[in-house]
């Protein structure tokens, strides 16, 4: 039984345009996970005090930095439909740029994502930066195997309580 076990693939990595609804299973799981969360303090100088006073100001949203997303064109021909490698990077270039047809200033901007990577993390954000690095490029220029490094700063409509985040499961 524990052999079966190993052998069955963890759920994959989908993200979803909040927007369209299109999503885009990733390739490859990413293969680690770097949570950042920023307290901003006001510090207050008191005259003649040995030291600033620290005055709670707001808590930083949270990022997902530097999550790396690897496409490789050997890897994806095997697969179910052997997905095209460069529509995923045609995905992540669409979430940096506002959707056709928006002209206010609330919804000139670019669509959120949302990030599920079962048992592992479920966050509605935005794509704050995304470097492509192709690393393999066939000799007609055809790019194998690439890339992509995204920072995911999450979006919150609602106030967030050290007590809710203690019951988070």
């Amino acid at each position: 039984m524990g052999i079966e076990l190993a052998m069955v693939a963890p759920p994959r990595c989908v993200l979803v345009n909040v927007t369209t609804g299109e999503s885009m299973e990733c390739l490859l799981n990413p293969t680690q996970l770097s949570e950042k969360v920023q307290v901003n303090w006001n510090r207050l100088a008191v005259p003649g005090m040995s030291h600033q006073v620290l005055q709670f100001q707001s808590t930083g949203n949270r990022q997902l930095t530097g999550v790396e997303f690897y496409l490789d064109r050997f890897f994806a021909v095997e697969q179910p439909g052997e997905p095209d490698i460069m529509d995923f990077r045609r995905f992540l270039r669409a979430l940096t740029v506002p959707p056709e047809g928006t002209e206010d200033v609330v919804s000139t901007a670019p669509s959120r994502v949302l990030v599920i990577w079962p048992e592992v993390i479920t966050v509605e954000a935005v794509v704050s930066d995304v470097e492509f690095q192709y690393r393999q490029v066939a000799v007609d220029g055809t790019v194998l195997v690439y890339a992509a490094t995204v920072t995911f700063e999450e979006i919150l409509d609602a106030r967030v309580t050290s007590e809710s985040l203690r019951e988070e499961a």
